[in-house]
């Protein structure tokens, strides 16, 4: 008994020891629209707050335009997604930025942002950030912004989960390089997620649907495509002045043109599910398969006589260039085939 007293008041220290040393590094401060809190706009809050705070926003609606230029957290303290218990933040000039961050190291997380169609000569984002490094943006929802999210001139951030629909731009990356973008749904907007002159970025697990173009890349090199979800744009994925770019795992289904290499070489694709009206258009010099290895085509009619579920002949991508897929897979990769019956549920911001 005497030694299970004692194991019990170490842990009890040892917690107290933790939430300690959490206030010593960080300082929490409260904002509400009650009154009741620390401020009741965020962007006081931020005015306010040293490095390595955390600003833990009550739900409710604030209509401002913040600017973080400081290593802060800006969290929404939602508990649950009903309606009434949302976090919105409205811009209030319709004009700016919903979010600016110019700082390193900000956490943005669980908001629902708009800023209305600005009108204007520039564009007005949801979530910008100007050469701003390892911050991370995760589960919000933009929406009727020009631009959801913008990463400018920054590297290494974190972008995964959240929700980008009626605008024109979903997500951008220029100029900006190592970021990953994981797990974010981007629909019905001109373009998806679009990488202007930016290399070495990770996009992984994003859905990009019922979008003019669902990721485009132009002038990015070595970027990473990988399990991707990309249906119902006029293309699915299209490149322009762009190489060394790995796409595999990708499925793209009712898209008007599944991949569209225009004026792109040195891109490597397989492992990818084609089921579009127009599975591939090549008017470079890419390489469609690995050494093990090609991609499943819903229009391909070879045939596998040794049963390795390698197509017997080639896939042919361009056969002005002779641009061939040498392995076509025979076996469908993805469980997407029903896309006409979930996309609506899975589309939804409610």
């Amino acid at each position: 008994m005497k030694g299970k007293l004692i194991q019990n008041a170490f842990l009890v220290f040892l917690l107290m020891l933790g939430l300690v040393t959490t206030q010593a590094g960080a300082t929490v401060i409260a904002v509400g629209p009650s009154g009741g809190e620390d401020f009741s706009s965020i962007q006081e809050a931020v005015d306010s707050a040293q490095d390595g705070d955390i600003i833990l926003v009550n739900p409710g609606i604030y209509r401002e335009n913040v600017i973080v230029d400081k290593e802060i957290s800006i969290i929404s303290n939602s508990t649950s997604d009903d309606i009434v218990n949302r976090t919105y933040v409205l811009g209030a000039v319709s004009a700016e930025d919903v979010f600016y961050i110019s700082s390193n190291n900000v956490t943005i997380e669980g908001f629902y942002i708009s800023g209305g169609p600005s009108g204007k000569d520039r564009y007005e984002v949801g979530i910008y950030l100007e050469g701003a490094d390892n911050c991370s943006l995760s589960s919000n929802v933009l929406i009727l912004n020009d631009i959801g999210i913008a990463l400018i001139g920054s590297r290494g951030n974190y972008i995964s989960s959240n929700v980008v629909t009626l605008g024109y731009k979903g997500i951008v990356l220029e100029d900006s390089e190592e970021n990953i973008l994981a797990n974010n749904m981007v629909i019905t907007n001109d373009r998806g997620i679009l990488l202007n002159n930016s290399a070495n970025n990770t996009l992984m697990n994003n859905t990009a649907g019922s979008n003019s173009r669902g990721i485009s890349l132009e002038m990015s090199d070595m970027n990473k495509l990988i399990s991707n979800r990309i249906f119902r744009n006029e293309y699915g994925i299209f490149t322009r002045m762009a190489e060394y770019n790995d796409l595999y795992n990708n499925s793209l289904h009712l898209n008007g043109i599944g991949v569209y290499f225009n004026e792109s070489s040195y891109n490597t694709a397989y492992l990818n599910e084609f089921a579009n009206y127009i599975n591939a258009v090549d008017e470079g010099t890419n390489i469609w398969n690995s050494s093990s290895t090609g991609n499943y085509w819903d229009k391909y009619s070879g045939e596998d006589a040794d049963g390795d579920s390698i197509g017997d002949t080639p896939y042919v991508i361009n056969e002005t260039t002779g641009i061939k897929d040498y392995m076509p897979l025979m076996n469908k990769i993805s469980s997407y085939q029903d896309l006409g019956n979930t996309s609506d549920n899975e589309t939804s911001v409610e």
